[in-house]
């Protein structure tokens, strides 16, 4: 919360800035949409009524009270744009049952009220006097009916049409001064913000408890009604409450509520207003239902890459570079891309990164929480971009396929790792984890590259399960678990044994596992030369592979025995090199009997091999392609 609370300082040009798309909303404010617009004349005469169904226009920002921004129930009118029971002195003539009479002829009582008592004090102005000599007069809903803005039913009360999705008890009012001087929108003018702040703080200095901030370290008055609405999703959840008195929040521990915590009004709606800006222009969901909000960000507004995702995507700043297509390419480029982000920042720059999960429909709970200088987040996330990368299928433009080198971002490693294969609304296979599976997992993840933490076991070995089924999943899916549990394996094969696998295929690896991996590749190949056009039957290497997994030695002899038929069918040429291959393999394995199962790292040797053949099978065609011309 004090970094959100310095983000806010570190701002100030973003306040109320309405010439951004995504602004901070200044103290004792909040965003909302109006549906209905009034216009007066300084004396307080209607001059226009206006309903606003597009959302776009809809946005402003209005004065509220530190109850009225966090109103659930009960009356806490809004001091001046609000909805048409608290602004309508004559709703009640209108409204559909007596309940809802009653009621807003209380809200309009407490808004006038409150309404006189700031046209009172010395923070008044021509907007504020024309506004309550307008409202005064109690013919607004009168207004609008001849202006055609709301409409009566046969019994001469209200419909339930509504204006913008919302009905006409829920429609904020907002209010326009045709010939002020300066902004005449009020909800954009900044002298009126400025003379709300200054009523509003003042009022509370004299009104509130005053205590030391827990945020700031400096004494101010005390808020006990915090901000609701940082996250979209979750718009009721509350980041700090402690309204629960009979329970045990804090009994126990302290006496009374206000000995758990004291954080000052200002400080409050600065880290609020800061988070949810933050929030809407840079966060990110994780889940589709149960869903926890990820939020990294330095206080100074620089721009800060968002952890797990994929840093060369049509998302990110670095478009500009080409999709690397090697290893040493790709490691220039992360440099480059690393570095970019990087020489905006000082080395005493901080960097926070920051989870937080609805718990109820009322709390807001951070489940994580990390502050750290640039220099080591930015070494943290070179590390695991730079180590957990492999070779992945694309389609240029042409929808030629090749092979880009990339780190998979987090969730695909979740869904690869540990995802069922179903198909989508469009009929395309694609692979599911449910929420809670999700969330938990790429926490973990997200750990190992923000907290420098070791790669957990179990993310190899759960993708390394998937790939040893590959029946169970669709082509593209296949290709895309084998290439992220390449990345997997070589990632933690570099912080467990030290050792870095290459992609490109290693002739002299003597691993027994990396070694039969290259033989399964080598089988497959065989059988999948023989092909004709428009054949893709699964061969009997794919068909084989779990069984091969558990006992390579055994159906080694069965799966040579399978591809005989294929390897008559081969052209000379194509079987000496092939017998070479299994021969050069072979050798390598020495007098391993292939009775011991296969680890994770025969797929990085199956991997590498499969492609060194898909390689020579192209400078084969490209060679007779040239011979014919």
């Amino acid at each position: 919360m004090k970094m959100a609370c310095d983000t806010y300082d570190q701002n100030p040009g973003m306040v109320a800035n309405f010439q951004s798309d995504v602004y901070l909303c200044p103290i004792a404010h909040m965003e909302s949409s109006a549906q209905i617009e009034i216009s007066l004349d300084l004396q307080g005469n209607l001059t226009g009524a206006r309903s606003i169904e597009d959302k776009e226009a809809a946005a402003c920002i209005i004065p509220v009270t530190e109850e009225s921004a966090s109103r659930s129930s009960g009356d806490a009118p809004h001091p001046l744009c609000d909805n048409l029971t608290y602004v309508a002195g004559d709703y009640a003539g209108y409204a559909r049952t007596e309940k809802e009479a009653n009621t807003a002829r209380g809200r309009f009582a407490k808004y006038i009220e409150g309404l006189a008592a700031w046209k009172a004090s010395s923070y008044s102005s021509e907007a504020i006097e024309a506004v309550y000599a307008y409202l005064s007069k109690e013919q607004l809903m009168a207004d609008l009916i001849r202006a055609a803005v709301v409409k009566l039913d046969s019994q001469g009360k209200l419909t339930t049409d509504k204006i913008g999705g919302r009905t006409y008890d829920k429609c904020i009012v907002r209010f326009q001064i045709d010939v002020l001087s300066g902004e005449k929108n009020c909800w954009q003018n900044m002298q009126l913000i400025e003379d709300y702040q200054h009523y509003y703080l003042e009022k509370k200095a004299q009104e509130a408890r005053t205590d030391i901030c827990y945020l700031t370290g400096e004494t101010g008055v005390i808020s006990d009604n915090h901000p609701k609405g940082i996250l979209a999703a979750s718009y009721g959840a509350k980041l700090i409450s402690a309204n629960d008195d009979k329970d045990f929040t804090y009994r126990g521990r302290f006496y009374t509520g206000e000995e758990a915590y004291a954080v000052s009004y200002e400080a409050s709606q600065k880290a609020h207003n800061a988070l949810r800006w933050l929030a809407k222009q840079q966060g990110f969901y994780v889940g589709k239902t149960d869903k926890r909000f990820y939020l990294c960000w330095n206080p100074a507004g620089k721009k800060v890459p968002q952890v797990g995702e994929d840093l060369f995507g049509p998302s990110s700043d670095e478009g500009i570079f080409s999709k690397p297509t090697t290893m040493p390419e790709y490691k220039t480029q992360l440099k480059k891309c690393i570095n970019g982000h990087k020489d905006q920042f000082k080395t005493s720059d901080d960097i926070a990164i920051m989870a937080m999960e609805a718990a109820t429909t009322g709390r807001l709970s951070i489940v994580y929480y990390h502050a750290m200088k640039a220099p080591e987040f930015f070494a943290r996330i070179e590390n695991w971009y730079q180590d957990c990368c492999w070779t992945f299928p694309a389609f240029d433009a042409d929808r030629k396929r090749k092979l880009v080198v990339k780190t998979p971002e987090i969730i695909q490693i979740v869904n690869n790792a540990f995802g069922v294969e179903r198909e989508n609304q469009q009929g395309k296979s694609m692979l599911y984890v449910n929420d809670k599976l999700m969330i938990m997992q790429y926490q973990r993840l997200f750990h190992c590259i923000v907290d420098g933490k070791r790669l957990p076991r179990d993310f190899v070995d759960g993708i390394f399960r998937q790939c040893n089924k590959p029946l169970s999943f669709s082509k593209g899916n296949r290709e895309y678990i084998l290439s992220t549990a390449c990345a997997l394996i070589r990632k933690y094969w570099k912080q467990t044994y030290g050792k870095e696998i290459e992609m490109a295929l290693d002739r002299k690896e003597q691993n027994r596992d990396y070694c039969y991996g290259r033989l399964l590749a080598v089988y497959e190949k065989i059988e999948r030369s023989t092909y004709g056009n428009g054949e893709n039957r699964e061969p009997n290497a794919i068909r084989m592979q779990s069984m091969y997994v558990q006992r390579p030695g055994f159906t080694r002899v069965q799966l040579h025995e399978k591809v005989l038929p294929y390897w008559e069918r081969l052209p000379e040429k194509d079987r000496e090199f092939y017998s070479d291959e299994i021969d050069e393999i072979s050798n390598l394995l020495g007098m391993d009997e292939g009775r011991k199962a296969l680890g994770p790292l025969y797929l990085t040797g199956y991997s590498a091999e499969r492609e060194d053949l898909k390689q020579r099978k192209k400078s084969n065609d490209a060679k007779k392609e040239e011979e014919t011309k």
